[in-house]
């Protein structure tokens, strides 16, 4: 198993992995790399809001070898939302 390295960039922040994880083939780092936005969009979606959000992926010789992105947004489509 290799160890990669998941940097998290927006428009505010870059966030460099130091610490890596282990990935047994190219599945495991897809599936690292896109449950990583969800989970980070997910603790506060309103921030991501048209804004792209960044996973780059590095191997351990500091080569990119993927690259995934979330642009999240939300429309109205009538005056105002009704309550619930």
């Amino acid at each position: 198993m290799a160890r990669y390295f998941f940097d998290v960039h927006d428009l505010k922040l870059s966030a460099c992995d130091h610490e890596g994880t282990d990935c047994a083939d190219r599945k495991a780092i897809s599936d690292e790399a896109l449950r990583a936005l969800c989970q980070i969009a997910g603790d506060q979606p309103e921030r991501y809001v048209s804004q792209k959000l960044r996973v780059v992926v590095r191997d351990a010789a500091d080569r990119i070898v993927m690259t995934a992105a979330l642009d999240l947004s939300a429309a109205w489509h009538i005056e105002q939302a009704e309550a619930a």
